[in-house]
């Protein structure tokens, strides 16, 4: 019989044969420094998770015992004994523990692969060709044996995988040693994922229910809530093992959204999605949180899709999504206090969490941080619902209804968090977000206080009429949510706006009544572009007797003020949003910007399209006061038969009806704006503010006296993805809840002296930022240098 000792020196013997081969074969081929690093690090960290062969280590023990890879999966039980009698002997150490667990799940990939395990057809084939004989039932049994044996086998791999690196993890807990130490092991590592795999693999099986690996395993309904874990246990899957009965009991985080699901019934879910899946592992920007678990996207059936052909939903309720991918953490638990009774249980718990509401979790009595991935669910909605497609086929496409805005909420609704609402620019769409959004889920703090909403709509139609059915629909989202406005999400909200989108989101704050500037346009240079256009509606009118403009603008003011007008009266009396608190504008022009009335800005705001019956109901309205010719060019057509594209002009009717809107006392409002050629880092402040633009909107269109912070960054029109405005709207964002300030050391704020170079109408008076972005803005796409 092999002693100890003579284990120890034959496994180090081993390990010098196989470090000293390694040396040799290098040096038959020259590799740079940097390139031996990446080799030896592969070699050594890589196991049958990342490749299909085992680690180093694992393949080194069984080359002790005189085995191999393939030898183990042939002879899978023989192997086992082969091992514990060489090495392991009567006690259980950590490092048998991650061994047998790598080779299980080799194991479980392994059969995975077998015809025997693989989904029968339960049809004949399509193709005749391939039409054999049929199969007698004697056969037929022998093949249906086969398949459960080979399910039954890869069952087992995962749950003796799950059993014994949960036996490695806390192993001094149910051992009863202390074996852990500060400096974290490569089988720590090995360990941890081998666990969240086959936890993966698991509960992946246990979804596919009659496709997978527990096709024929008995499911008991049940409703048994834990107040101590905050957990209701609601089924308890039974499958037939060899010689026993194996039980999985599903818990749900105790929160109506959730339980819901259950009640819905199997078909709630339309697709269940790993962190692990392809769908989700090119994310340029990961916000997440370390710690146990593996995280999952459950896709609603039910949820809505913006797509194309969808027919428009006129109720506003009816625009108002909630997210329809829930974000869950989940972790298996096998039964047991000690670690026999761990390897040794029939029964596990898998336990699904909400990783918004529930950041540590307790097992064994201590407590451990529950992992997330928080950008998954916002990327898979992104991912499926390719929204900045449908806002170009929005604007292009001849269509016969308007395509209304919608909402939509990123996480589920929580009454304790303030919400932001973000709103797109031109051509754009919530898209246009994603670094933003991503890097405000990255940091905890905001992640725990805020709720992000997008706001998605059409930018072709007239921006007084996006205006109003926003504002409609925003304030519907907050009176469905909260119908009584007692929460904190209904109080102090932040409105963030992006060219387009801060011209909507300043009007969305602003109490003013836009009739009274109707009669102030008493010339048609106010709204007609074109010198030849003009003349020709002069002479028009002067033939054939029309009213002259001014009395155009004050027919249209009687117009509107008339009961059988009033809605159309309304989109002209701008109310503030009770809810919002706080607005920032990034790259506005709320004096329009000469970019619109270039050649080819020009020709490409010909292609845009105004629906139809949107253009015949505001035709008729015109015509109902009598100006039946030339009906684009009076001054409600250029207000509202003009597209979205049009009016960004700084000559247009609207720039001039709106230039000077007043933003409501109290309303807390930030500017931020780019300058494309670095100008107010290199020049005086005083010199400057007449020449800085972000090449498509001019200082001067983007400044607002008054603004509680002004800030000017160095880069395009596409500064809200710039990291320098992500920090600076963090800035703002922890002042608002009262939390330090970010990029400050000591936690102070920076903002009041930004506010301080701001108050004056003077428009040279510049808080110019630090090019600190200048290098990463040169190098990225302009994919948004439109207003």
């Amino acid at each position: 019989m092999m002693t100890h000792t003579n284990k120890r020196s034959t496994l180090k013997s081993t390990l010098a044969i196989a470090l000293s081969t390694l040396l040799v074969s290098g040096c038959a081929k020259y590799l740079s420094p940097k390139q031996m690093q990446a080799r030896i690090i592969e070699t050594t960290r890589s196991s049958i998770i990342t490749t299909p062969r085992l680690s180093s280590l694992s393949k080194t023990v069984l080359l002790s015992s005189g085995l191999t890879q393939d030898d183990c999966m042939a002879d899978f039980e023989g192997c086992l004994t082969d091992l514990r009698s060489a090495f392991f002997g009567d006690k259980i150490t950590k490092e048998a523990l991650v061994l047998m667990a790598e080779l299980h799940y080799a194991q479980a990939l392994h059969l995975s692969e077998q015809a025997q395990c693989k989904p029968k057809l339960d049809r004949p084939p399509i193709n005749t060709y391939y039409t054999n004989a049929p199969i007698d039932a004697n056969t037929q049994a022998l093949q249906k044996q086969a398949h459960q044996d080979c399910l039954m086998a890869y069952r087992e791999a995962l749950y003796q995988t799950i059993a014994l690196s949960y036996g490695y993890l806390f192993f001094d807990d149910l051992a009863g040693e202390q074996t852990s130490h500060a400096i974290i092991t490569d089988n720590d590592i090995r360990a941890q994922d081998l666990y969240h795999i086959a936890t993966n693999a698991l509960i992946q099986e246990i979804y596919k229910q009659n496709q997978g690996a527990f096709a024929n395993a008995a499911i008991t309904d049940h409703t048994i809530s834990s107040a101590r874990s905050g957990q209701t246990k609601v089924s308890t899957i039974t499958s037939q093992e060899h010689h026993h009965a194996k039980h999985i009991h599903l818990h749900l985080s105790d929160e109506q959204h959730i339980l819901a699901l259950k009640e819905r019934g199997k078909d709630a879910i339309s697709d269940l999605i790993s962190i692990y899946d392809y769908r989700l592992a090119d994310l340029q920007v990961n916000s997440s949180r370390a710690g146990l678990g593996v995280g999952f996207v459950s896709s609603l059936e039910d949820r809505h899709t913006a797509l194309f052909s969808k027919e428009q939903q006129d109720k506003v309720q009816n625009r108002i999504h909630p997210m329809g991918h829930l974000l869950m953490t989940a972790i298996i638990q096998p039964k047991g206090k000690s670690l026999q009774e761990v390897l040794t249980t029939h029964e596990f718990d898998v336990h699904f969490y909400n990783p918004y509401t529930t950041k540590d979790i307790t097992i064994l009595g201590k407590s451990y941080p529950l992992s997330a991935s928080f950008s998954s669910t916002y990327a898979t909605w992104l991912s499926e619902n390719h929204l900045q497609r449908v806002s170009l086929l929005n604007m292009i496409a001849k269509k016969d209804h308007a395509t209304l805005p919608e909402l939509f909420m990123l996480s589920p609704y929580n009454p304790r968090q303030k919400v932001i609402i973000m709103i797109h620019g031109l051509a754009s769409s919530p898209a246009t977000w994603v670094n933003l959004t991503n890097n405000l889920l990255a940091d905890p703090i905001l992640r725990d206080n805020y709720q992000v909403w997008q706001v998605f709509y059409a930018t072709n139609l007239p921006i007084l009429e996006n205006r109003y059915q926003i504002h409609k629909l925003i304030n519907q989202a907050f009176v469905s949510t909260d119908p009584h406005q007692a929460n904190p999400s209904s109080h102090d909200a932040i409105l963030i706006g992006h060219s387009m989108g801060g011209i909507i989101s300043r009007m969305l704050v602003s109490e003013d009544d836009l009739t009274k500037g109707l009669d102030a346009l008493e010339n048609m240079d106010a709204h007609i572009q074109d010198k030849a256009i003009k003349d020709t509606i002069d002479a028009a009118a002067s033939h054939e007797n029309l009213p002259t403009p001014t009395n155009r603008s004050k027919s249209i003011t009687k117009l509107l003020s008339q009961t059988q007008h009033q809605e159309l009266g309304d989109r002209f009396s701008l109310q503030p949003l009770p809810q919002v608190g706080t607005a920032i504008f990034i790259s506005a022009p709320f004096r329009g910007t000469d970019y619109a009335d270039r050649w080819f800005t020009r020709a490409a705001r010909r292609a845009i399209q105004l629906p139809l019956n949107f253009t015949k109901g505001m035709t008729d309205t015109i015509t109902s006061i009598g100006e039946k010719d030339n009906i684009e060019n009076n001054l409600l057509g250029s207000l509202y038969l003009q597209n979205g594209a049009d009016q960004l002009s700084d000559r247009s009717a609207f720039i001039k009806l709106t230039a000077d809107i007043r933003i409501k006392d109290g309303i807390r409002y930030h500017t931020i704006m780019g300058d494309h050629q670095g100008l107010a880092t290199t020049d005086a402040k005083d010199t400057v503010a007449d020449r800085l633009s972000d090449g498509i909107v001019p200082y001067s269109s983007s400044h607002l006296a008054g603004a509680n912070s002004e800030t000017i960054i160095t880069g395009r029109h596409n500064i809200h993805e710039n990291p320098k405005t992500i920090l600076q709207l963090r800035k703002i964002l922890h002042k608002e809840i009262g939390t330090p300030n970010p990029a400050s050391k000591d936690g102070s704020d920076d903002l009041d002296q930004a506010n301080d170079n701001t108050q004056a109408d003077d428009a040279s008076q510049v808080s110019a930022s630090t090019p600190l972005a200048d290098d990463f803005m040169a190098e990225q796409p302009n994919h948004n240098d439109s207003p």
